[in-house]
């Protein structure tokens, strides 16, 4: 391409990268078309050829993802960056979505929109946990309601810092809380990103992990906020089993 696109998209993947090949199908079906891919990998994952001028591999030698995908934002050429992992899809209006997003609100410097899981066959399973939540800068900070597409302006993206890999479990969520220290963000009510929940993803095979990096970035940022004069932080897992009495009007499931 001989000028750059309007769109970086850093595209991560893993093991045996099964679902590559549907993910870009995905980017191909964009209703907008002025974008770059580049598909990068932090563990010797394969990365088949591919004829289209708007994929590029960036080969790194990253220990992590995170640092991986800090490698490929370095060598992208577009205006915005947003991740697109190599198990997931985007709905074909999703750049588009985005892209309005930001002509109703130039000052924005991130623009997000609800998602839902899929299974490994790409059945819908249910809406994304926590995209239904309205934004604020404070209430970013008990709950991850940003993730995961993530369109970025560049400068955004810069001025933030970029991704640091300190929180490898949760290079994202770190990225976001310093983005709504550092712009504006607005969400897209849309549920434009499909995200695979499949046994060998990390939201499964890391989720420990991913709790505890998550708990660390929140720590950073009432630090740097200067809310830990006034507030003590403390990390709670709560279990998702619930067990109440029946009630007299009916039995099994009556508080759904």
């Amino acid at each position: 391409m001989s000028t750059a696109p309007m769109i970086s998209v850093l595209l991560p993947v893993r093991g045996e990268a099964a679902f590559l090949a549907q993910a870009i199908d995905s980017l191909r079906a964009q209703s907008f078309t002025d974008w770059e891919a580049l598909v990068c990998t932090a563990d010797g994952a394969p990365l088949p050829p591919s004829e289209d001028p708007r994929l590029r591999i960036v080969e790194t030698d990253a220990s992590t993802e995170a640092a991986a995908l800090a490698v490929a934002a370095g060598n992208a050429r577009g205006s915005f960056l947003c991740v697109l992992d190599g198990d997931d899809l985007l709905e074909p209006q999703a750049f588009a979505a985005l892209l309005a997003a930001f002509d109703a609100q130039p000052a924005a410097g991130m623009a997000y929109s609800r998602h839902v899981l899929i299974d490994a066959g790409g059945n819908v399973i249910a809406p994304g946990p926590l995209c239904e939540l309205p934004y604020s800068q404070q209430a970013l900070l008990l709950d991850f309601m940003t993730g995961p597409l993530q369109l970025m302006r560049r400068e955004a993206y810069l001025a933030a810092g970029g991704l640091d890999g300190t929180y490898v479990d949760a290079a994202d969520y770190d990225l976001c809380l310093r983005l709504s220290e550092a712009c504006s963000i607005v969400h897209v009510p849309l549920p434009l990103y499909r995200r695979r929940m499949h046994p060998l993803s990390p939201a499964l095979l890391r989720w420990v992990e991913q709790i505890e990096d998550r708990y660390r970035a929140f720590v950073a940022a009432v630090q740097r906020r200067g809310l830990d004069a006034h507030y003590d932080c403390a990390l709670e897992i709560d279990s998702w089993h619930i067990l109440q009495p029946l009630r007299p009007f009916g039995g099994a499931g009556n508080w759904r």
